[in-house]
């Protein structure tokens, strides 16, 4: 799987997994089996993060989202219960 990137600033990584396995998924929601797959989306911003974890779940209510600051702190975790 994909090493956890490097923020700056303001940046955070929003991370996807499927509820039900906590299964990690990759951008395209697909099972992160290997390191070539991209599991970490970069966004400049925490409220741009948020609006996209809630379109992905939105979307598709088995996956949840996590997303992180630069120190790999978890600042929300957004699943269907708490859009």
């Amino acid at each position: 799987m994909e090493n956890f990137p490097f923020l700056q600033g303001g940046q955070v990584a929003l991370l996807r997994a499927r509820v039900e396995t906590g299964n990690v998924l990759d951008e395209n929601h697909e099972l992160a089996i290997d390191d070539r797959q991209k599991v970490y989306t970069i966004f400049g911003d925490v409220k741009t993060a948020l609006l996209a974890a809630q379109n992905i779940i939105k979307g598709d209510k088995s996956i949840e989202c996590v997303i992180y600051d630069k120190e790999r702190a978890v600042l929300h975790y957004i699943t269907v219960d708490n859009l």
